[in-house]
């Protein structure tokens, strides 16, 4: 099982439409936002490829300027 903390960037103004996108995805928790436009998410998957892919479906979500993975855990 792979296990990625990700930060999202994104437009303050579009954060609950995003944050109600990102919880449509496999794997995807969101933790908590602030203000400014940051989004704190894990992503869960069996393979490090699919949490690859993950990433790059987060970043096309409208409105969302980055994510980036700031921790990454493999557990058997």
């Amino acid at each position: 099982m792979n296990i990625s903390g990700v930060l999202v960037k994104a437009y303050p103004e579009h954060l609950l439409s995003i944050e109600k996108v990102l919880t449509t995805m496999a794997g995807v928790e969101v933790h908590g936002n602030n203000k400014d436009g940051r989004i704190v998410i894990t992503v869960e998957d069996e393979t490090a490829n699919n949490i690859s892919d993950t990433l790059v479906q987060i970043q096309d979500v409208p409105g969302v300027l980055s994510a980036a993975m700031i921790y990454h855990q493999f557990e058997e």
